[in-house]
């Protein structure tokens, strides 16, 4: 889940709405809602009326999908734009190193929540935790946020699977707390295209993937006012790993997110929260 800023408009690039299927993840969304960090989506698909066709409720971040989180980093120390390259354990503490060469700790345990492919790097060579994380597959996506002046897709806020190169079309400033003149567009391409195309520069990424989205839908020649293409490079789990999470008491370290489980918001949920259980148990 993330929200990025182009100048002042907000765009959320990647997870696009939650659902919740437990009674667990479901009381957390509840509570979200009631803080007004969440609100219900109700976009105008291929099913008609608003928020007809959803299996289960589609519920968005206030006033980003970002907003998802931020109740659970309150009263917590939070570090961003440093780039851990190890982990490094000494007289049963952990250290954990970046790539500017500087480095925090000690801490008596270690949660690695990060894509499967990097969780890897980190364990180093901690193998009864590493090795199970090769059955994990992940799928890369592009991310395209376009801002028109004008409204001008048709009707529909949101398309889905429109052509080989289109998984996702949608209205971001449809969702509740999005208040942008013109209208802001979130494209997600297929992660098939993905693969084809991932070393491919941004801009010129940017100017394909509208090119495709101005075909499927028909629309009149536009330029728009800003268009920028993020490459979510461990995007979507292709294969989970099949266990809630991975963790060593006699280490204490250990990992967990959306790929343990499945490829939805509540699966990193369910999968964070049996993490941190296990390693408050294992430090009683």
């Amino acid at each position: 889940m993330a929200t990025t800023r182009i100048g002042a408009v907000p765009y959320d690039h990647g997870a696009q709405y939650i659902t919740a299927r437990s009674g667990q993840f479901r009381s957390y969304i509840d509570e979200l809602a009631s803080s007004g960090y969440a609100a219900r989506w109700k976009p105008i698909t291929a099913a008609g009326g608003e928020g007809e066709g959803q299996m289960l409720p589609w519920y968005v971040g206030t006033p980003g999908m970002s907003s998802i989180v931020r109740p659970l980093a309150e009263s917590v120390r939070v570090h961003t734009n440093r780039r851990a390259h190890t982990i490094e354990r000494t007289d049963k503490a952990w250290h954990i190193w970046f790539d500017d060469e500087s480095s925090v700790g000690p801490f008596a345990a270690v949660a690695i929540c990060v894509p499967a492919v990097q969780a890897q790097l980190l364990l180093g060579r901690l193998d009864e935790i590493a090795d199970p994380l090769r059955r994990v597959r992940m799928q890369p996506c592009w991310s395209l946020m376009v801002r028109l002046e004008q409204r001008t897709l048709p009707n529909q806020d949101v398309y889905s699977d429109m052509s080989d190169v289109i998984r996702w079309i949608a209205r971001n400033n449809t969702k509740p707390g999005r208040s942008i003149k013109g209208e802001t567009i979130v494209v997600h391409t297929s992660p098939a295209w993905t693969r084809q195309t991932e070393d491919t520069e941004p801009e010129a990424i940017a100017e394909e993937i509208w090119s495709e989205v101005c075909h499927v839908l028909a629309l009149p020649p536009v330029r728009p006012t800003q268009m920028t293409a993020h490459l979510w490079r461990h995007g979507l789990v292709d294969q989970s790993l099949g266990e809630s999470y991975l963790y060593s008491s006699y280490h204490n370290v250990g990992c967990a997110g959306d790929w343990c489980l499945g490829r939805l918001a509540e699966h990193a949920f369910e999968s964070d929260s049996a993490l941190g259980r296990a390693i408050v148990a294992s430090l009683d």
